[in-house]
């Protein structure tokens, strides 16, 4: 069965970050644009590094690392992607938010 597959673009600077493909009995899968394919990020790993960055935040990354800790903190369960462009940002969102993402935007591209 065909699956649906378009390019993740950075919220921040535009750029390609990689590509997801889902399918309806294949699941959700994302490749890094040199070929890497991602694996989701253990909740409880996540919960502790974005809670370690917490609480060495500057004042103006403070902001970015406490929505890391909230986003882990109300979807507990849920598989996260970690995913980094090429230009060192990165975004984090739950395979069910990237799922809806690449099956309602048009074209070959979502922006998360």
């Amino acid at each position: 069965m065909a699956g649906v597959s378009k390019q993740l673009i950075c919220p921040e600077c535009g750029q390609v970050m990689a590509t997801a493909t889902w399918r309806v009995f294949g699941g959700l899968r994302i490749t890094t644009p040199d070929g890497f394919l991602l694996s989701p990020v253990s909740n409880d790993l996540l919960l502790a590094t974005a809670e370690q960055r917490l609480a060495s935040a500057t004042p103006e990354d403070y902001p970015a690392a406490k929505r890391r800790v909230d986003a882990v903190a109300r979807n507990i369960g849920d598989r996260f992607y970690d995913i980094k462009c090429p230009n060192g940002h990165y975004t984090l969102r739950t395979a069910p938010e990237i799922t809806k993402a690449i099956r309602h935007a048009p074209g070959d591209q979502v922006t998360l």
